[in-house]
């Protein structure tokens, strides 16, 4: 091994340490009583259980359960949205396409606090306060995605387009049956990056609802910190712990399909 190469190894560990790290400390911090929380002691022999007991009294499984509603229900609908209208401004010709392609890019410099109150009288009048709908459709539409997927199509074989047209397909079909299936690449990380933005989106949920049922992840973790000096930091733990796990499982079930998608779209 050369000395780069051995450099290198050692500043990969490093960062691998570094990122790891906190993980460790939130696992095992939300097993401590709550006096040891903040002792940089490992002594597994005073770990107890009654954190993770604590927070189920908090109703934190309801708000994780909310946050897969949204979150999913968020991911799925963007990436078929956006899968169309990426596909309708690579592929088809209308009038006005730049134009309205400039204008969706253009909502990207728009920061989301601008927006936040005419949203929010738009989201109410239309009836979608305090419920899921509230939660949900503002979300939906996200000119980031339409980007990502309208560059994906520009460079996507024209040949397979043409074949299924000269086996009498549709443009319809031909997208649900060939492009979209063969779209991982994109979608596969787009999916992870719109679940995991939707799972720790607290502003919004905060706004638009009011109803404790309703609660998100996010909205429940900082009503269970509080204020003052009564926060008992290791239910605090326990539940951000708890919120954490769908986080990991949707990225390490799809970590192999994100490696290949990355592998794919380097091929040209």
């Amino acid at each position: 091994m050369t000395k780069n190469k051995r450099l290198l190894t050692i500043f990969t560990i490093a960062c691998g340490i570094l990122i790891v790290l906190p993980i460790f400390f939130l696992v095992i911090s939300s097993f401590k009583a709550p006096e040891e929380v903040f002792k940089p002691n490992l002594n597994i022999t005073k770990l107890t259980m009654e954190n993770f007991e604590a927070v189920m009294e908090k109703n934190i499984l309801r708000a994780i359960w909310n946050s897969l509603i949204v979150s999913t229900s968020v991911t799925v609908i963007a990436l078929l949205f956006h899968s169309m209208s990426g596909y309708a401004l690579s592929r088809l010709n209308f009038p006005g396409k730049n134009l309205v392609f400039g204008w969706m890019i253009s909502t990207l410099m728009v920061p989301f606090t601008v927006i936040m109150i005419p949203l929010y009288m738009v989201t109410k009048n239309l009836g979608m306060a305090n419920s899921y709908l509230g939660l949900i459709v503002p979300m939906i539409f996200n000119a980031y995605g339409i980007f990502l997927f309208r560059q994906f199509y520009k460079d996507f074989p024209k040949e397979l387009e043409e074949a299924a047209y000269m086996e009498g397909l549709s443009i319809a079909r031909t997208f649900f049956r060939i492009v979209l299936p063969l779209s991982k690449p994109m979608m596969i990380p787009l999916t992870i990056g719109f679940f995991t933005a939707n799972w720790n989106n607290y502003l919004w949920p905060l706004i638009i609802n009011q109803k404790e049922e309703l609660w998100v992840v996010q909205v429940a973790l900082a009503n269970i910190v509080g204020g003052g000096y009564e926060t008992s930091w290791s239910i605090v733990l326990a539940a951000a712990l708890l919120c954490a796990v769908p986080t990991f499982i949707v990225f390490f079930s799809m970590q192999k399909y994100l490696v290949d998608g990355i592998k794919t779209s380097g091929i040209k």
